[in-house]
């Protein structure tokens, strides 16, 4: 009996060590082949990110470039405009070629005829001959043209050239600079298509190929292939014939597994060799042949049976709860019980959470008065005390900041210079929190110091440009307004780096925006020149001064409340004379709020109104 037992044993377990061997033997393969499939689809997908990656830093360095090209001609253009003799001074114009850091100059005149610049052979060219000079052409009369054209060979050597143009300041024309945009050149080469499969293995012996959607392959590995069909490297149009799949094939390289996607108008297609594919599984078969008759009956149902029961029932449930503290909710208590170890296990667990939810909350209650003390030590560096000089009679004034986040990146200022002149400032620094806070108070406190040192306001703001380019390691910029009023005369001097035009009020009349120049905003790049303007007080004259956290906050369905609404209301709502500067800001900050609807603060919200009174 005990043989026969033995026997009908030793052959039931036979009979499922063979029927288990084949099932992992089959799930092996389809395993093998999921993750290897896997395994390519990944490196494709690695690929397109690379394409993308690399086309988008290509725009990134294409804007860059093209934005620093600008400002160069800009600059060429107002010093042409400040010194028209630089026509006829060549000695002149090349210093201002090194000094633009570019390779050529020219000056074009109201016919489109070169006139004048650095590369001598080039004067008396009829820019309408050619297409590419031609799209300048438009410059003559528009003043707000600007163009920046692609890159393009240029030479024997074929080197990469731009020009870039703008209206000229001083009379109908266009000025031109032209230089080698070395460091799109590089990006170019780098975002290059070709250069790209070769950089990416699967697995040890497989690889990518990258073909157009006609099946010209134009990036391999093995160059000998570039130029030709993924048809001569042995796959058909069969295989080919949807957006993704994969399927195994015969290559030059032997046997492959192979899956492809379509992106664009590329077709990616990655390949890794079956045999790597299944080496794995192979290892495991061999392992399971040598080790299944021990482990298939003694330690599996025994070892299992005991494991599930005493252990890893008691994990799971850990784990569950430990998975919910781990989403945030710190109000899940650990209760398994199952054993001495378990119990431990729960109330240590169950000790963190609670030190942890106390630690927290302490954390969250430091950093909120911490950022409380920073507020309240940024607004005490705003004027805030109103009327601000109540012995003066020749103007009113008010301001408001209201910061989006516990401190913001606005400010505005007014003080005295001498007896007889009021400066008025308001600015936007890029950011917002801390650091936006933290050069808010430097740019604040640089500008107030060079307009009390008597500088005019367009000094001003080039010494304080300077300055704030100096260590601006974090990037950030400013968009500023300054005016100085003499009241005396009524006349203020402005000046504006980049930041919205005010609005300005007669006495009588609607409120309309006051004409600035373009300038760029303070501390993105040094040597910049700004230009003051000028406008005449009467008595009963206002101005009202803003940053962009006005005209682009938003509702709850995300619209702005753009510089047409704060336009409309102001006309409609504070065209009475009698109004104040204070009346005049809450009427702003009401429409504000109401247009807002207690959709959350994006921006920082900053203004300032000043009325002439005699």
């Amino acid at each position: 009996m005990r043989k026969t037992f033995l026997t009908w044993l030793l052959l039931f377990m036979s009979i499922a060590f063979v029927a288990a061997f084949f099932v992992s033997y089959g799930i092996q393969t389809r395993q093998a082949y999921t993750n290897a499939e896997k395994l390519i689809y990944l490196k494709i997908d690695d690929v397109i990110k690379q394409i993308a990656i690399n086309n988008r830093s290509l725009r990134e360095i294409r804007r860059e470039t093209n934005a620093n090209a600008l400002a160069k001609v800009r600059a060429f253009a107002h010093m042409l405009k400040m010194n028209p003799s630089l026509v006829t001074d060549y000695e002149e114009l090349e210093n201002i070629r090194h000094l633009l850091a570019v390779d050529e100059l020219h000056i074009i005149d109201e016919r489109g005829i070169l006139i004048s610049g650095t590369v001598k052979e080039y004067f008396n060219y009829d820019m309408y001959s050619d297409p590419q000079s031609a799209a300048f052409m438009p410059g003559i009369k528009n003043k707000l043209f600007e163009l920046a054209q692609d890159p393009q060979p240029k030479g024997i050597n074929k080197e990469m050239f731009q020009y870039v143009g703008v209206s000229r300041m001083d009379a109908p024309g266009v000025v031109q600079i032209g230089y080698r945009p070395d460091k799109l050149t590089r990006a170019m080469d780098v975002a290059n298509i070709k250069n790209l499969a070769p950089g990416f293995r699967v697995g040890n012996f497989g690889s990518v190929l990258i073909a157009l959607r006609s099946g010209e392959i134009i990036s391999i590995a093995d160059e000998k292939y570039l130029g030709k069909t993924v048809y001569d490297y042995g796959f058909n149009k069969n295989q080919l014939s949807g957006e993704s799949g994969s399927f195994v094939a015969q290559t030059p390289k032997g046997e492959m597994l192979v899956a492809y996607k379509t992106n664009g108008d590329y077709l990616i297609i990655g390949q890794l060799p079956t045999d790597e594919m299944y080496l794995s599984r192979n290892n495991t078969t061999a392992t399971l042949v040598m080790f299944n008759v021990l482990l298939f009956a003694l330690i599996f149902f025994l070892v299992a049976k005991l494991v599930q029961t005493v252990v890893i029932d008691g994990i799971f449930k850990v784990n569950d709860s430990l998975k919910e503290i781990t989403h945030g909710n710190l109000e899940e208590r650990v209760e398994v019980t199952t054993n001495e170890e378990f119990k431990v296990l729960s109330n240590g667990i169950n000790t963190m959470v609670d030190a942890l939810k106390e630690a927290i909350k302490e954390a969250a209650a430091r950093i909120d008065a911490e950022l409380a003390f920073a507020k309240a030590i940024q607004l005490s560096s705003l004027p805030s005390n109103f009327p601000a000089f109540p012995d003066r009679t020749e103007f009113n004034i008010f301001a408001y900041m209201n910061p989006a986040k516990e401190v913001g990146g606005d400010f505005y200022d007014f003080f005295l210079i001498g007896e007889d002149k009021l400066a008025v400032i308001i600015a936007d620094v890029s950011g917002k929190g801390i650091a936006a806070a933290l050069f808010m108070m430097r740019s604040k406190t640089l500008i107030k110091n060079l307009a009390q040192s008597g500088l005019d306001v367009a000094e001003v703001f080039n010494k304080a440009n300077d300055s704030l380019c100096e260590d601006n390691d974090a990037g950030m910029f400013v968009t500023a307004f300054m005016g100085v009023l003499d009241l005396s005369s009524g006349r203020l001097t402005y000046v504006n780096a980049g930041h919205n035009p005010p609005l300005f009020k007669r006495a009588g009349h609607a409120f309309e925006w006051l004409p600035v120049k373009r300038s760029f905003v303070l501390a993105a790049t040094d040597n910049m020149t700004y230009t003051a303007q000028e406008i005449m007080f009467t008595a009963g004259d206002k101005l009202f001064l803003y940053t962009d956290g006005v005209t682009e906050a938003t509702n709850k369905d995300l619209a702005l409340f753009s510089d047409e609404r704060l336009l409309g209301d102001l006309n409609r709502n504070a065209a009475d004379d009698k109004l104040n500067p204070t009346d005049i800001i809450q009427i702003v900050r009401q429409s504000v709020d109401s247009f807002a609807d207690g959709a959350e603060q994006a921006d920082d919200i900053t203004m300032l109104c000043l009325q002439y009174l005699s």
